[in-house]
Parts: structure tokens; sequence; C-alpha cells
């Protein structure tokens, strides 16, 4: 016998109200997990779905508590929430579906069935959590058709969902009109539930683990806590949308300015906007566009009012681009001229990029440019290039245009008839090929100082005519600059300077050979000077030692006669010392005209000077001379007069010795101190062994043999220098005297 069961209609009419609240939360709900994206969207899905899952299963219990049995009924908690988790995992579902772009009726048939087993599941697992003294029983039509009902009402669900989710639509009817259909068709499928199960009672007491009884308050408490629930989901979601309503209001605002902005740029800039569906032929232009074809902003664009715009030269140009463009889907961008119809003439310029909307049809975006000042400015600026290089090619030189960065970018005529180049010879290879190699580098290094500084510049070098020769030319280049300051140019006039060269070189030649002409006789001058001042009191010491040899010879010298010519000896001597001493504090001073020399120079002048005189002596001299040494800081004249000392006391020393030949070898060199050394080797008698200790020491005194007046002379012109004169025996024969010099800075 089965146990007879009563509704408590008032908790019924609560399920109700509860099912339709819940449906109103889910329609809110699909809005903001549709607005959102992202991380976002997650969170909304799965706290919508959270919200509505408790708000289904609430209706669910209060209805099961509305059922009244005979018997007391408790429930196992843990299966009540299973049955939950059911209504939660079904509400995801829903809610998934209704929040995509657009939903199919595979997709919503699908849905459906998911989302009405989900509920199906959680009423059916909820009964299972009912723990009374009695066996539950089902009739299996009722059962089945109370998961059709649950599909069927979960596809209108879904329905009424995705067309009524537009967050924007506030409350509106619309939205309660569809919860109150959704509220009103989900208890059905709950008491359709109902009514497939009879209770038998048994003797057997049910199993009260984990189960609890629901008491009045309990039933409150449920319901208190559905309807927080789902009025904070809703309050969240009013509020959020008030939020993005808020940052839409704030993007409308800055999109509203930007377009104003945006509006303004292309009014100044004399640029227009437009797009173009080609598939639906719809056009849309700026205002800045309208403008530019003179249209009022009420006409509606078209591509025959565009082609009506276009100059008669260039229509056929301009639809064949269309055209194609409007086939093949590629961008074009092109100049061409509009006539107004005022006459007056227009260049535009139009840029187009072809892009394809969601649903793959094509369309074009583009701007196009009103580029009439400037194409007049261009005219302006070619017919001024013209007038200039018509007075370039009038120009009596030669006249190179390059541009800011240097880059060649015109010759006149007379650059081309001397080089033998071409017009384009001269903008690939630019002048590098012309220079002549030692001078490029040189060129190309002013010109690049002058490209950094933007400062004019000078320049000397040769250039290769056609023929192969080479002439001396001189150019001088400026920049041209615009109203900014900026160089837009630089004009370059180089002009024949062959001539002068040759003069200057012939000039420079001349001067040489007449300082060395100079030298060598103000040298020969000081040399007799000083034979002649020392030379006169020893040649009458010498007539003097005679006279006193032949009264010594006669059997009654005249004593006082003697002592008379001894004492004019000794003045004579005296005389001679005096003239000594006077040279020599002459060269202890410091050289007047101490300058850079070159001393291998130095050298050569004086083989020039004494070389014949050295041959006649059966002589043969030879000169080794390093290369690439640094000057010497010292007096030409007095060094010269030390190496003539050298040679002429090496002459002698071999002159003393018969033999068929004697070899004389004059070095220069650098050591390792960094001193240039000057050697001058002999082959006569060598050094006296007795002076063997003194070798390496500065020396000449007059026990040593050919270390005579000349040398000690020469010795104190080097010590003067900052040099060393010293003496050093060959390891056969001879002797090599050599002094050192401090070697002093290149000339720059």
């Amino acid at each position: 016998m089965n146990l007879i069961g009563s509704y408590n209609y008032a908790l019924v009419v609560l399920s109700v109200l509860i099912a339709m609240l819940a449906s109103y939360a889910a329609l809110v709900l699909a809005g903001r997990v549709t607005a959102a994206g992202g991380w976002p969207r997650v969170v909304w899905l799965l706290g919508g779905a959270g919200a509505m899952g408790t708000g289904i299963w609430s209706m669910h219990y209060i209805g099961m508590l509305a059922f009244i049995l005979p018997v007391p009924v408790a429930y196992h908690w843990p299966t009540v929430l299973a049955s939950l988790l059911a209504a939660i995992i079904a509400s995801v579902i829903a809610l998934y579906v209704v929040s995509r772009p657009q939903m199919g009726a595979l997709r919503a048939l699908a849905g459906s069935v998911l989302m009405g087993a989900g509920i199906a599941s959680m009423h059916y697992i909820g009964m299972e959590a009912m723990r009374l003294p009695a066996m539950c029983h089902y009739n299996s039509f009722l059962v089945a058709l109370s998961v059709v009902f649950a599909v069927l009402i979960s596809l209108a669900a879904l329905w009424i969902t995705f067309h009524f989710r537009n967050e924007q639509a506030g409350i509106g009817w619309g939205k309660v009109s569809g919860a109150v259909v959704m509220g009103a068709a989900i208890p059905v499928m709950h008491y359709t539930g109902m009514a497939a199960a009879s209770f038998t009672p048994t003797g057997i007491p049910p199993d009260l683990s984990n189960a609890v009884s629901i008491s009045t308050l309990g039933t409150a408490g449920v319901v208190g806590v559905t309807l927080v629930v789902l009025a904070l989901a809703m309050l969240t979601s009013w509020v959020d949308r008030r939020f993005v309503a808020q940052a839409l209001e704030q993007k409308e605002q800055k999109l509203q300015q930007s377009e104003a902005y945006l509006s303004e740029a292309q009014r100044l800039s004399h640029t227009g906007s437009f797009g173009w569906k080609i598939s639906a032929g719809e056009i849309t232009w700026s205002e800045e566009t309208f403008r530019i074809f003179q249209y009022a902003c009420t006409t509606k664009p078209t591509v025959e009012l565009v082609l009506q715009r276009v100059h008669p030269e260039d229509a056929a140009f301009v639809k064949q681009t269309i055209e194609r463009a409007s086939h093949d889907g590629k961008d074009f961008d092109i100049e061409h001229r509009l006539l107004m119809p005022d006459g007056s003439v227009k260049y535009v310029h139009v840029v187009t990029h072809a892009v394809r909307d969601e649903s793959g049809r094509l369309e074009s975006v583009g701007a196009v440019s009103d580029v009439t000042e400037r194409k007049r400015v261009e005219e302006v600026l070619r017919e001024s290039e013209r007038n200039l290089r018509m007075l370039v090619e009038a120009i009596p030189g030669m006249v190179g245009i390059q541009s800011a960065e240097g880059q060649q970018e015109y010759t006149n005529q007379r650059v081309l008839d001397y080089t033998g180049k071409t017009m384009a010879d001269m903008a690939n290879l630019g002048w590098t090929e012309v220079f002549h190699p030692d001078d490029i580098e040189h060129v190309l290094d002013t010109w690049s100082q002058s490209i950094a500084s933007g400062q004019p510049h000078d320049a000397e070098f040769r250039l290769r005519r056609w023929d192969g020769s080479y002439r001396w030319f001189q150019s001088r280049s400026e920049p041209l600059r615009d109203s900014n300051g900026r160089i837009i140019r630089w004009y370059t006039l180089i002009y024949d300077v062959h001539d002068r060269k040759n003069a200057e070189e012939a000039l420079r030649k001349t001067q040489v050979e007449l300082a060395h002409v100079t030298r060598v006789m103000t040298m020969g001058e000081l040399v007799a000077s000083i034979a002649h001042e020392v030379n006169q009191p020893l040649g009458a010491i010498v007539t003097n030692g005679h006279a006193c040899v032949r009264l010594l010879s006669r059997e009654a010298p005249d004593l006082e006669k003697m002592r008379e010519i001894i004492e004019r000896m000794i003045g004579d001597g005296m005389r001679a010392s005096e003239v000594i001493k006077r040279i020599r504090d002459l060269l202890h001073k410091a050289p007047s005209e101490k300058a850079p020399l070159n001393i291998n120079e130095t050298i050569q002048e004086v083989i020039a000077l004494v070389g014949s005189d050295v041959l006649k002596s059966q002589v043969k001299l030879r000169a080794e001379l390093a290369a690439d040494l640094p000057p010497v800081v010292g007096d030409r004249i007095q060094l010269q007069q030390v190496i003539l000392n050298l040679i002429l006391n090496a002459r002698d020393a071999m002159s003393a010795i018969q033999a068929p030949s004697h070899d004389m070898l004059i070095k220069s060199r650098k050591s390792r101190a960094g001193e240039i050394v000057v050697a001058v080797r002999d082959s006569g008698a060598g050094l006296d062994p007795n002076d063997a200790d003194r070798i390496f020491e500065p020396f000449f005194t007059t026990k040593s043999k050919g270390m005579g007046l000349g040398l000690s002379i020469s010795r104190t012109i080097i010590e003067a220098h900052g040099g060393k004169l010293c003496a050093v025996p060959n390891e056969h024969r001879g002797a090599t005297v050599q002094f050192t010099l401090p070697a002093g800075r290149s000339e720059s």
C-alpha cells in the first residue's frame, strides 16, 4: 500500500518564484559572460554557473520539501551536494552555449540534451538523498517524460537566454517575460519527476548516517541563502555592467574626440579617408574626402561619382585601376588629376589596402590626398633646376652638383669632355675613378670632413684626361641650405691650376739649388777665413824656425839675434793660439742658425764639394746613407765643416800608406738609443796603439796620429750640438771616426 503524500502550496509557489528568479539571473549572467573575454570570461562563466545552479537546485529542494509524507523524511547530505554539482555542471553547459557568438540548431540541440541530462540527474540524485522508512518506486513512462521535458525546457531556456542576453537591455520587459516563461517551465520537469515516484512503507528503519532533517528553519535557510546568492550575482553583474558602461562611455567620448582630431588633421593635411565594401558596392567618405571631390556631405558616394571628377586624360587609367582592385583585391598607389566643376585641376594621391571581413567579403580602405600644391612646388623646382643647369653649363669651368650626403648628381659638359665619361658614369662612379691614385685618399678625407661639418672646403688634386694624362686642378665646394639651415645640395667649382703648379715647382727647385750653392760658397769662405787666420802666424813661426837653424849652424851663433827670433816665434804662437781660442769660443756658443736638417742631404753636399779632390788622391769614396732618418737640429755650415774635416783627415791618413788604391766609406744610421750616427771609415795607418786605452772616449789631442787642429774644432762643434765624437779601430786596417747627434722632431 503506497504512502499518500500532499503538497504545501506555499512552498510550491515559492519554488516557482525561485525558478523565475534563477532564470532572470541566468539571462543577466549570460550577458556578462558574452561581453567578457579572456580570464574574466572564465570567472563569469564559473561564477554565473554557480549562482544559476544554486537557484535551480534550490527550486528542486524547495519543491521536494513542499511534498509532505506521513512518515519522517531526512536527507543524506553528501548526495545532496552531488545533486548541487550536477545542477552547476548543467548551468556551465547552458552559459557556455548561449555565450557563443552564434548558436546554430545543432549546437542548441546538443546543449539542450546535455543541460536536460544535468537537470534530470540533479532531480533524481536529489531523490536518492531521501532517507525514510519506505521504498521509492518510479513510473518509467513519467520518468522518461520528465527527461524529455527537461531537454525541451532546456532548449527553450537556451533560446530565450541567447536572444535576451544583450547586456545593454537593462531590466526590460523582454528579459522579464523570458524569465517568467523559463521559471514556469523548469518546475514542470521537477513535478513530473515527483509524480513518477511512489513510496511503499517498510518495517526497516532507514540508515540515518550523514543524514539531516530539514525543519522549517532549514527551509528558510535554503531559501535565504539561494536568494542571497542570486542577489549577489545580479548585483555584481549590475555593478560590473555600470563600470563597463562608464568605460564604454569614456571610450565613446575619446573616440568622438579622436574622430574630431582626425577630422581636423585631415582638413589641415588635405588628406581624406574612405572605405569601400566591394561586394555590396557601399562607399564611405570622410568629411575631407567630400571637400576634396567638392561634393556635398549629403551625397551618397559611388564609383561613378569618383569617375565624374577624374580628368578625361586620366579616366581610362583610373577606371582600369579600380576594376582591377575590385576583381583581384589588390592594393594600389596612384596619382592622377581631377577636373573640378569650375575648370580647375587638382592632383590627388590615392592609396588603398584590401582586407576581408569576418565573413570573408572583400573590403578596401584607403586615403586620398590633395597634392596640388606639392605638384606646383615640384614644377617650380624643376624649372629652377633647368635654369640653374643652363647657368652651370655657361660657367667657363668644371662644375659638379652633389646631394646633401655627397652623392654625385650632375656635372656640366666640360667635365664630361675632359674626362671622356658620360653622365651615367659620373653618377655611378662619382669622381674617384678620374682622380690621380696619389690624391684619392686626401680628397676623400677632405670631402668627408666637409660633409660632417657642413663647412665649405678647398682641395687641390690631379684629374685624368680622356687620353690618360693628368693636370692639376683646384676645387671649391659650397653648401646650399634651405630656409631651416639644412643642407640640400653641394656645388663644386673646379678650375685649372696646372700652369701655376708647374711654376711653383720650378720656383721651389730653383730655391733649393740656390740655397745649396749659397751653403757651399759660405762653407768655402769660412774654411778660407780660418786658413788665413791660422796659416799667417804659423807661416811666420816656420820662417823664424828656419832662421834659428841657420844661426845655430854658424861657428859663433848670434844668441841675441836668436833670442829676438824666438821671442817673435812666441808672439806668433800666441797669436795663432788666440785665433784658435776665438774660433773655439765661437763654436762653443749655441749655433745661431739651428734648424731641422736632413743629415743625408748635408753629407751629399760635402761629397759634391770635395769628391773630385778625393779622387785625385787615388781614394774611392762611397756613401751608405740610411733612408727615413729623422731630422737633426743644428747649424748646416758647422756640421758640413765637421764632415769635411773627417773626410780630409781620412784622405791624409790613407795618403801616408803606399797602395794602388784606397777605399773611404761614409755611413749614416740610427742607433738603438734613437741618435743619428755619421761614420767615416778609412783604410789608412789606423790609431796609435798607445791610445788604445782611450779609443772609445771623446778625444783628440795633438799626440794622436792624424788628430790635429781640424778634429779638435770638430769635437767642439759636435759637443756644442749635444753630441759626441769618437774613434774606433777597424778590424783589418784603418780607423773609423764617427759622431752622434740627438734626433729632432719630424717636420709635419
